[in-house]
């Protein structure tokens, strides 16, 4: 069967099933995210002191995406720092790949960039932008894979394009995907290679979340978790479930936690961020997405 590139309304089984036992259970909110203050505060310069006075919840990252203006730099940095700390977590790794990320040449222009069309425009035309701007060889937020770049769009839509809210979309969702919906192909592409195909992501839970009458956001953590659920893996974020297609950037990310469960990992991390590089350049010159 082709995959579709029109979003579809029609809410899959699975989903409704997840629905129909949140909606049974009162609609819990979920769950803080576990992480160390002094861990992240070794590698990240100036991490936002009152990240550590509450439980770092969708809520409170919501919060600090909800300040940001297309002009005020030092606000923009918190709320990316924020959605990074809420996305990463208690991932050993998480604080040195912000640092790397954050320290690269032109970060703050970048991001402030990409602030400014995501709040005017909305989270696909600011995937198309970062796209655009590394395949041109310009740049734009590298070592930021799109699974965590989607992160900081969907808060910053959250925030403040409430009526167009664009989900996080990383493997863990990408694997239910694969399993309940294969005539959607949400591919993410590490190097930001399938705009077209995130635009008709958001607009599928969009779709999805008028039917349910839930926000779109909903629609994406109920189906985080039943995928993590089926899986049995907790909290190991969106690697732990490679959907049946990995890419090179989830292959990489698997390999970087087998290394770490081998006690290999500070050995290896330069080798694997040397990989990093030849992917993210080869992605970078990939063709459009057909």
């Amino acid at each position: 069967m082709a995959m579709t590139s029109t979003p579809a309304a029609a809410v899959p089984p699975a989903l409704q099933r997840s629905f129909d036992a949140w909606a049974a259970a009162g609609r819990p909110a979920d769950e803080p995210t576990r992480w160390s203050f002094d861990h992240w505060a070794a590698h990240v310069p100036d991490l936002p002191a009152c990240l550590e006075r509450e439980p770092l919840t969708r809520a409170v990252v919501t919060g600090y995406a909800a300040k940001v203006t297309a002009e005020d730099r030092a606000v923009q940095r918190d709320a990316f720092i924020a959605a990074m700390v809420w996305g990463y977590g208690r991932v050993g790794y998480g604080p040195s790949r912000v640092e790397r990320i954050m320290a690269q040449p032109g970060f703050e222009e970048q991001l402030a960039d990409v602030t400014r069309i995501t709040l005017e425009q909305g989270g696909p035309a600011a995937f198309e932008h970062i796209r655009q701007q590394r395949k041109s060889g310009a740049g734009c937020l590298k070592h930021l894979g799109a699974a965590f770049g989607t992160k900081y769009l969907y808060f910053l839509t959250k925030a403040h394009r409430e009526s167009d809210i664009a989900p996080v979309l990383d493997s863990v969702v990408r694997a239910w995907f694969d399993e309940h919906a294969k005539d959607i192909d949400v591919r993410i592409g590490g190097g930001w290679t399938y705009p077209r195909k995130y635009a008709t992501y958001v607009e599928t839970m969009q779709a999805w979340g008028e039917e349910l009458k839930i926000p779109a956001d909903d629609v994406e953590r109920l189906i985080f978790l039943q995928q993590q659920d089926a899986t049995q893996e907790h909290w190991r974020e969106s690697w732990s479930s490679v959907a049946a297609d990995p890419e090179a950037g989830e292959l990489l990310e698997a390999l970087r936690l087998a290394l770490a469960d081998l006690g290999a990992g500070d050995d290896a991390e330069p080798h694997l961020q040397a990989l990093e590089d030849v992917v993210a350049d080869a992605e970078d010159r990939a063709p459009d997405e057909a």
